[in-house]
C-alpha cells in the first residue's frame, strides 16, 4: 500500500488533516494499524455507528397503519378483520340458497357459497348445466335473507319469461301456419 492510500485510510477512520496523518504513519514507521491504535488511545477515531435489531414492541411502531378513523392499527389486526370479513361472506353464502325449479317443483337447491366454490374447478361444467336447464324450461331464483329479494328474483323471472315468451309465440305462429297448410 502506497503512502498516500495509508493516510488516506487513516483519514477514513479518524477525522485527522493529511498532515496530522502523514505525522502519525511517520512516527509509527508507515504501520496503519499501530497508527489506529496510537489514535484509539487518544481518543481520536470516530465511533461506529452502532446497528441493532429488536423485537419490542416499542420498535414495531413503523408496522402500524392508520386506518380510516386515523388509529393506527397493526398488520394483526388488519388480518383478524380481514378473516372475520370472510368468515361473514361465508356465512351469508350458506344462509341464501340458489334454487332451480322446474314446472313448480324444485330440482335442486343449494348454498351460494357450494355454487360459488363448485364454479372454481368446473366453471364450463357449470355454465353448460345451466344453459341447459335454462333451455330445458327452469327456473332459477334465490332464497333466504340476504338474497331472497323481490328484486332479484323478478329479474331472473323476467329472463324466464322473456324465453318462454318468444317460444310460445313462434309456438302459436307454428301452430297457424299448420291450419292454414291444412285449409
Amino acid at each position: 500500500m502506497e503512502q498516500i492510500e495509508m493516510i488516506e485510510r487513516l483519514r477514513e477512520k479518524a477525522e485527522l488533516t493529511y498532515d496530522e496523518a502523514k505525522g502519525i504513519l511517520e512516527s509509527v514507521n508507515w504501520n496503519l494499524l499501530d497508527a489506529m491504535i496510537a489514535l484509539e488511545k487518544e481518543g481520536k477515531l470516530k465511533e461506529r455507528q452502532k446497528m441493532s435489531y429488536s423485537t419490542k414492541q416499542e420498535n414495531l411502531d413503523c408496522y402500524g397503519l392508520e386506518n380510516v378513523n386515523g388509529k393506527k392499527e397493526s398488520v394483526g389486526d388488519i388480518l383478524k378483520r380481514a378473516v372475520h370479513w370472510c368468515g361473514e361472506v361465508l356465512l351469508k353464502g350458506l344462509n341464501n340458497k340458489l334454487c332451480v325449479e322446474r314446472k313448480g317443483s324444485k330440482i335442486i337447491e343449494i348454498p351460494v357459497t357450494i355454487a360459488v366454490l363448485l364454479m372454481i374447478p368446473a366453471f364450463y361444467v357449470i355454465i353448460i348445466a345451466l344453459l341447459v336447464a335454462f333451455f330445458a324450461g327452469c327456473k332459477f331464483s334465490f332464497s333466504g335473507p340476504d338474497l331472497g329479494t323481490d328484486k332479484i328474483n323478478d329479474v331472473l323471472g323476467r329472463v324466464e319469461f322473456e324465453y318462454h315468451g318468444k317460444d310460445e309465440k313462434s309456438d302459436n305462429q307454428n301452430q297457424d301456419m299448420d291450419i292454414n297448410d291444412k285449409k
